[in-house]
């Protein structure tokens, strides 16, 4: 039997809540060199999912099993908010740095990051065009529709 929509998305809710997902959005960045000269040009988008989960009583051990488990969630919602049909942009998902990320809050959070990155299915130097931008923006839908809050 396959899942309803409403079954999806309460499945995807519950991963929100139990690593309390936020995003973190930032322009892609790469250097262009072009006759000697090297320039910084923003040719896609990095959506970054970040996720917690609890270690109970083991220490903080980058990579351990929740640290997985937390990255294969935030795997699941990535490839929900990406768009199905093929588009000018492509989308990715850079290997596990199996790490943990801390941030800077009174409590330290350490975290567990999935990046998605937008960028030109081909001309990989051209600058962000409308194509990555709706692209940004359905994904960005998606998300605020699960309940994720951009930090």
């Amino acid at each position: 039997m396959t899942p309803t929509t409403t079954e999806i998305d309460d499945h995807l809710r519950r991963i929100v809540d139990l690593h309390d997902v936020v995003y973190e959005l930032r322009p892609h960045e790469d250097v262009v060199k072009f006759r000697n000269e090297s320039n910084l040009v923003k040719n896609g988008f990095d959506v970054t999912l970040c996720g917690t989960h609890d270690h109970g009583h083991s220490t903080m051990t980058p990579g351990c099993q929740r640290c997985v488990h937390t990255y294969r969630d935030l795997e699941t919602i990535a490839r929900w908010i990406m768009p199905t049909e093929r588009r000018a942009s492509s989308y990715e998902i850079p290997a596990f740095d199996m790490a943990l990320h801390s941030v800077r809050t009174p409590s330290r959070r350490l975290e567990v990051d999935l990046t998605v990155r937008i960028k030109h299915r081909q001309g990989w130097t051209d600058p962000i065009d409308e194509c990555e931008r709706r692209c940004l923006h359905e994904m960005e839908d998606k998300l605020k529709a699960l309940g994720v809050r951009r930090r």
